[in-house]
């Protein structure tokens, strides 16, 4: 059972991992124009490089990994990217107690920092550990099995959940009196729909 946990956690982390990065390229400079809306750090451009070069990395060599089956580098990469989705929760917790909203810079949608982009972070933190506490029972590409397919599923799903969850969770200001107001067959002015 532990062989399959860690290898759905250690799957959803690198996973995740690409499609940060394939956001982040696909619009490049979104998340410097996030670091710099929230006024933090004092190079915006130079950290958001920084950081999706990291990303970059971690997922490359995270596929490779877990390709190869080397149990050395996947815990360079699971301790690798431990610590960047750490510093990412930290960084949004540390936006939201002190009042400095804005975007997120973290999707294509930019969506606004909220505690749901906080806790993705810190949940694919608590999964790269997961995963790092039992490496060596990760399924490898080697052994083409049940096992395999099973875990590609479960990581493809719970990524794709995961990456999705904020902006699924996000209400803009008002929306949630809109929908009610939908609901009773009555709009802002209380004219029927």
């Amino acid at each position: 059972m532990t062989a399959l946990l860690a290898s759905v956690a250690a799957y959803t982390v690198v996973f995740s991992l690409v499609a940060a990065t394939a956001e982040h390229l696909s619009r490049p400079g979104l998340l410097a124009r996030a670091l710099a809306a929230h006024r933090v750090v004092a190079a915006p451009t130079a950290v958001a490089a920084l950081a999706v070069g990291a990303e970059a990395v971690l997922a490359g060599t995270g596929i490779v990994a877990l390709r190869a089956e080397s149990q050395g580098l996947r815990v360079a990469v699971l301790l690798g990217s431990a610590g960047l989705l750490a510093l990412y929760a930290g960084y949004g917790l540390y936006l939201r107690s002190t009042g400095r909203g804005g975007p997120c810079g973290c999707s294509r949608l930019e969506m606004p920092m909220t505690g749901w982009v906080v806790a993705r972070a810190a949940v694919l933190a608590g999964l790269a550990l997961v995963g790092l506490a039992w490496s060596g029972s990760i399924a490898g590409w080697a052994r083409a099995d049940a096992t395999l397919v099973v875990v590609l599923l479960a990581a493809a799903t719970f990524a794709t959940l995961l990456w999705h969850l904020p902006s699924a969770m996000y209400q803009p200001a008002g929306a949630a009196d809109r929908t009610v107001r939908r609901s009773r067959g009555t709009t802002v002015g209380g004219r029927p729909g």
